[in-house]
């Protein structure tokens, strides 16, 4: 690792991946949605069936109260629907509804452009590599 004033290849990384998170954000501010919501919609777009209450809230890693909290924002918002288990009465099944799948395409076209605009400055050369070297980082995961 380097020494002295430079920073290292993790702060870089973590400075890079905080620009991200804070264009992602503001990509979101026109939807009406947090990051929390809009990770649950990506849970939800990711699974073929309707997902459990409390499933959804060990993929985003929050407590259920707080999955609750986020589910009942999304209803509201007409863009999640959720129903009773059929096969145990107890649990909560969550679902995207098409206009949660329609603003959610909307919301990865924004992401996509302003990552984009991020990268601009690199040859595309430079983006096959620096994709080649983070899929090779994420590999030892």
């Amino acid at each position: 690792m380097e020494t002295g004033h430079s920073p290292n290849l993790s702060e870089q990384f973590m400075a890079v991946a905080r620009q991200i998170r804070r264009s992602h954000m503001t990509a979101l501010e026109p939807f009406g949605l947090n990051p929390s919501q809009s990770r649950a919609l990506h849970v939800l777009a990711r699974e073929p069936e309707s997902v459990r209450l409390r499933d959804l809230a060990e993929h985003l890693r929050i407590v259920a109260r707080s999955a609750t909290d986020i589910v009942d924002s999304l209803e509201a918002a007409h863009l999640v629907t959720r129903q009773q288990d059929p096969s145990d009465r107890r649990a909560v099944l969550v679902e995207l509804t098409d206009t949660g799948r329609a603003l959610l395409d909307r919301i990865d076209d924004a992401r996509r452009q302003v990552t984009s605009e991020m990268f601009d400055g690199l040859e595309p050369a430079e983006r096959v590599e620096l994709n080649r070297l983070l899929s090779k980082i994420a590999e030892t995961d």
